[in-house]
């Protein structure tokens, strides 16, 4: 008797000790072969295939939680709850419905490589409102005919992934609510025919892509008609930055090809480090940038290119206004109102845009004096620059008793050289000695933006 409960004994810690030791080498295994992610962190779930099964290992455990034979099926069981992290291990996965994140909050999923053939289907991460779809991320998958839909979500990051031969690459849509905040990193777009879009709302979505980044992302054009950024005609993807972009364009087909369109609004996205380089060596309808009839371009920033056979560099058909750093504008003959009995009329606020500041070093104004002065009659026009925090600089007052026209020198703008820097408007009014006038102050100004 005392034998036989020494050997259970025995075999009790020799079971305890093995399970220890799998357990062990299970963790010593996934460090591993996870050493190389950017992000060292346990994994709720590891997916991968085994034979001709998918199989997803509990990642605390080590325990087969799930079997299944295509990707969608086995993510379905397993994409239920917030905070998750998954690693699909590299391999080729077809799927053959759409896998939705629905109302799901700190999701992640992570792969080296997986190659996901999606056979026209998306990837959806999707909230019934924002506020149930928030900070979710994808991160290392490569997207064969198929999309990443992002649908009324916050703060999504789409990382490291490759799009090759889809129709749409990452699809940003409002159906309810607003999608925004929105982080695409380095991501390539291969034979995509439209890479990142921003898509028109529906229903009760609203027109808000605010505030979006997309930084480091390539985008090879393959096929005629296709985009790399296409901001469709009710989408306003504004307040947003696109940094270090690059367009191949007019290498496979030499028509037809736009790396960004803007039919919809940019306004106060700032643009740079982009590049827009055409292979073509007959471009038909190669564009650097098209704008639409309704749009508001980005801010062309620095590190903007244009390079190679391009049929236009940037084709504005309709005429918008084009904003960014050292852009040059004019503003002609602005009739400033004439304040009578020596007291100063409505002030008359030029070259403010919201989203930039103006030159100093490079401002030119004229002002015309025209009409007919009365005896003994003076005309006084002050000029004031306007800060971005709406305080004001010294003045400068210009007296004339005559008609004519006088440009600012430097030395006049000397008399009102700010000590702060951002100057976002002139400020000029204008005001006579006398009880009634038949003089007119026109301004001119010419210049650049900061």
């Amino acid at each position: 008797m005392d034998s036989i409960k020494k050997f259970a004994k025995y075999a009790a810690v020799f079971f305890v000790v093995v399970v220890m030791l799998s357990l062990l080498f299970w963790n010593f295994n996934q460090i591993l072969f996870l050493r190389d992610q950017s992000q060292l962190e346990d994994y709720d779930y590891i997916v991968y295939v085994d034979a001709a099964n998918i199989k997803v290992k509990n990642g605390t455990t080590g325990q087969v939680d799930f079997i299944g034979n295509e990707l969608s099926q086995v993510l379905s069981l397993i994409l239920k709850n917030d905070g998750l992290k998954v690693f699909i291990k590299t391999a080729e996965y077809n799927v053959s419905s759409s896998i939705r994140l629905q109302n799901l909050t700190g999701v992640k999923i992570v792969s080296n490589g997986a190659r996901l053939n999606l056979n026209g289907h998306s990837l959806i991460i999707a909230g019934d409102r924002w506020e149930y779809s928030k900070y979710n991320s994808i991160e290392g998958l490569t997207i064969i005919d198929g999309s990443i839909v992002i649908e009324n979500s916050f703060m999504t990051t789409i990382k490291n992934c490759i799009f090759i031969n889809s129709w749409d690459g990452i699809v940003l849509s409002n159906t309810n609510g607003w999608t925004e905040c929105t982080v695409i990193e380095y991501c390539y777009f291969i034979d995509v025919r439209r890479g990142i879009v921003f898509r028109d709302p529906i229903n009760n979505g609203t027109k808000s892509y605010a505030n979006t980044e997309i930084r480091g992302a390539w985008f090879e054009l393959r096929r005629e008609g296709s985009i790399g950024i296409h901001v469709e005609p009710k989408a306003n993807f504004n307040e947003g930055l696109i940094q270090n972009v690059r367009f191949w364009m007019g290498s496979v087909v030499e028509r037809n090809q736009t790396g960004i369109l803007v039919e919809g609004s940019m306004l106060n996205t700032l643009m740079q480090n982009a590049v827009f380089e055409s292979f073509a060596h007959v471009p038909q309808s190669i564009y650097g940038i098209a704008l639409g009839k309704d749009s508001d371009p980005p801010i062309l920033g620095y590190g903007v290119v244009f390079c190679g056979n391009l049929t236009r560099s940037i084709y504005n058909p309709h005429g918008k206004w084009l904003y960014g750093s050292s852009g040059s504008f004019r503003i002609e003959n602005i009739a400033v109102s004439l304040g009578v009995n020596n007291i100063y009329g409505e002030p008359q606020e030029i070259g403010a845009v919201p989203h930039l500041s103006l030159a100093i070093s490079a401002l030119n104004v004229k002002v015309q004096i025209e009409g007919n002065f009365s005896a003994g009659e003076i005309v006084y026009v002050r000029f004031r620059f306007k800060f971005i925090d709406e305080s004001f600089s010294k003045h400068l007052e210009m007296s004339f008793n005559d008609t004519g026209a006088k440009w600012l020198t430097s030395d006049d703008w000397l008399e009102i050289w700010p000590t702060r820097t951002i100057i976002s408007s002139l400020v000029v009014d204008a005001k006579t000695t006398v009880y009634a006038s038949n003089v007119t102050v026109i301004v001119s100004v010419y210049g650049q933006y900061g």
